[in-house]
């Protein structure tokens, strides 16, 4: 059951000039959503702004639900200079979230930018689980330092963590998916009986590449996409993926089309068609 209504913020993070977090309190929201799940967040009087804006669950922590937004626009921007004790108009949760791992197994998280907060989130559950942190390996990108959502907080679980940046200005200089792929191919090479599990989330180029270099491999990809609607009413976030053999198809071209509010934004890998 969806929350939809007016809530509370009852505290503010300022990361760097662009990166920042509200804690929203939503105990509805808080005892249900999960991993890879979004929120719509609109602000109250700004009537020059139609549709909510959409941002994935960063944490749940009792009944205050916390998001982290890049400040890169008219929303973002006023949304920036919100502070505790405000109030903003929120739904959610939406979306179908990732599916955990065996334990057991290791796992590759890949984070572009605004993807990470999700993966934040699902690796703080897998670990919460009982889940080794050693099986786990954590990869965060941006093109400078100053997009860099959470430094300190990967640091401190532990991970085998890679941070990269487009600049040079922290970590590794260059795109994250390069260190990726080194890694993953130098560990796994037909070694792992159950094979590794792959989690991505970040620009649509991003992870299209984590797509090719996880061919064959189970994973999953968290897709951001612009979503007018976000309840699955408008299709104008829709991506095409593989049709099975009992799937109505798009005019007969052996896809078919799946809204990232409502089908996703999760998917796998291998059933996502890029063009």
């Amino acid at each position: 059951m969806k929350f939809s209504g007016s809530v509370e913020v009852s505290g503010k993070t300022v990361i760097s000039r662009n990166i920042f977090s509200l804690d929203i309190v939503s105990p509805q929201i808080a005892s249900q959503a999960s991993p890879g799940q979004f929120i719509q967040v609109k602000i109250p009087g700004i009537n020059s702004v139609l549709w909510p804006r959409p941002f994935s669950v960063r944490k749940i922590k009792d009944d205050i639900v916390t998001v982290s937004i890049k400040k890169c626009g008219k929303v973002t921007g006023l949304l920036y200079d919100i502070n505790r004790g405000d109030r903003l108009y929120v739904t959610g949760p939406f979306g179908n979230g990732f599916i955990l791992p065996q334990m057991g197994r290791s796992i590759y998280l890949v984070a572009g930018g605004a993807g990470l907060p999700p993966l934040l989130f699902l690796c703080e559950s897998i670990l919460e689980k009982g889940y080794s942190p050693k099986l786990i390996h954590f990869y965060s990108g941006a093109r400078y330092v100053e997009e860099l959502f959470a430094n300190d907080e990967l640091t401190s679980l532990g991970v085998h963590s890679v941070v990269t940046t487009d600049d040079g200005s922290y970590g590794i200089k260059g795109l994250v998916t390069e260190p990726f792929a080194n890694d993953l191919t130098k560990v796994h090479s037909g070694k792992d009986d159950l094979g590794p599990v792959i989690y991505g989330c970040g620009p649509m180029a991003m992870v299209k590449k984590v797509a090719e270099i996880c061919h064959g491999l189970e994973c999953y990809l968290s897709l951001e996409q612009l979503m007018p609607c976000g309840w699955g009413v408008c299709n104008g976030c829709a991506v095409k993926i593989k049709a099975g053999d009992s799937d109505n198809t798009e005019d007969e071209k052996g896809f078919r089309l799946a809204r990232v509010c409502k089908e996703g934004p999760v998917f796998k890998a291998s059933e996502l068609i890029w063009d």
